[in-house]
């Protein structure tokens, strides 16, 4: 899911880490509370085809369905999309992502003065 946002780069300072780190729980939010997946339910053979049945839903509200979960979990879980702007997060991520190919860039000059 990262290699997504931030390409095949290797990141090695500490700068890069810190950056990937923060891009990394950016990400994480927005596709756990806001963005659906498509999960595979069933699958069955007719006449040599395979059929395939797809459930496709938010992270969050499969949480919020399963009975595994207590009350408290479902509870934070659902006050923390409330407080989320998924307008705001997604800028935050395109400037953690900004910030990371900055602080690329800046190795690799760096390393090519030297």
């Amino acid at each position: 899911m990262v290699r997504a946002y931030t390409g095949w780069r290797r990141y090695d300072t500490d700068e890069e880490l810190e950056a990937l780190r923060n891009l990394l729980r950016l990400i994480t939010i927005r596709h756990n509370l806001f963005m659906p997946h498509m999960r595979l339910v069933s699958r069955h053979r007719e006449d040599g085809k395979v059929h395939k049945t797809y459930d496709m839903d938010i992270p969050l509200n499969r949480v919020l369905k399963s009975p595994a979960a207590d009350a408290d979990t479902k509870q934070n879980l659902t006050n923390s999309r409330n407080s989320t702007d998924i307008v705001r997060l997604s800028k935050e991520i395109e400037q953690a992502s900004e910030r990371l190919s900055h602080a690329y860039e800046k190795k690799l000059r760096r390393l090519n003065d030297a």
